[in-house]
């Protein structure tokens, strides 16, 4: 019984943390495709050079989410995790071999710039990278 109290009081305590994090009145809105985002950090909309789309919102977990259009068709919702404060914004990395590189980056932990980075579509992020972070 003590287990599943202290179990109990510890979810509470995330759940506690996870809402503190959110802006104070934070409003949520509605992204298309069922995505729930924090009204107050945006959509952010990003064109591919094949005329693709794409969109990046931070969802109400705080987490940096993503879909992609694939012959004029959204994607569903996919978390690129992340505890995000900020609105998000992508960097073309413009190289022959890959042409559709992107690295997002958006405030996250101790207030700094955290970013990701795609080759392509459809393929693996890089994990997290903190940019002017103490070592």
């Amino acid at each position: 019984m003590k287990k599943l109290k202290a179990i109990v009081l510890a979810a509470a305590a995330v759940t506690g943390l996870t809402v503190a994090a959110t802006p104070a009145q934070a409003s949520t809105c509605e992204a298309g495709g069922g995505g729930l985002y924090i009204c107050e950090y945006g959509v952010t909309k990003h064109a591919l050079p094949g005329g693709q789309k794409e969109q990046f919102i931070v969802g109400t977990d705080n987490a940096m989410w993503t879909r992609y259009t694939t012959n004029g068709q959204w994607g569903g919702w996919w978390s690129l995790g992340g505890s995000v404060k900020s609105k998000i914004s992508v960097q073309e990395r413009p190289d022959p071999d890959h042409p559709y590189a992107i690295t997002v980056y958006a405030t996250g932990q101790w207030d700094k710039a955290w970013g990701r980075t795609r080759m392509a579509p459809g393929q693996e992020w890089s994990p997290y990278d903190c940019l002017k972070c103490p070592e």
